[in-house]
């Protein structure tokens, strides 16, 4: 059984947001064009399975502002004390510090300037319904 999913988010340009048009069931091309928005563009883009007896929802989330990206993976699990597990990139070459994306202050160690591995998390996210932890920590 395919795993089925919804796809969404918006712009900012200008300070002002522009909402994208919500897709149900979208295509590798849906994302990946979708994706090619973000390169340039400020905003938020979310994958996420549908709920459906026997699977267990997941969430990929991207925020990005000045071609920096913010990746949160997001999995439904009764062990951790808010039900959600999250992942996201996590780089320790990168600078020590925080710094604000979208308005909130993240740690500089899960934020990625590298585009690739942003579509490579959000393609193997729609083609395997889960991400290599080697991408996502």
């Amino acid at each position: 059984m395919k795993v089925k999913f919804e796809f969404g988010g918006f712009k900012l340009k200008e300070h002002k947001r522009i909402q994208l048009p919500f897709k149900s069931n979208p295509t590798i091309d849906d994302i990946n064009s979708y994706l090619d928005l973000f390169l340039l563009s400020d905003g938020v883009l979310e994958l996420e399975q549908r709920e459906e007896e026997g699977n267990i929802p997941f969430r990929l989330t991207l925020y990005a502002e000045n071609q920096k990206y913010l990746v949160m993976f997001g999995k439904s699990n009764p062990e951790v004390d808010d039900g959600v597990e999250v992942r996201t990139f996590y780089d320790k070459t990168r600078t020590p510090g925080e710094l604000y994306l979208l308005g909130d202050l993240w740690d500089n160690s899960i934020i990625t300037e590298d585009f690739s591995l942003v579509r490579k998390a959000f393609n193997e996210f729609y083609l395997t319904g889960d991400i290599d932890q080697n991408i996502v920590s």
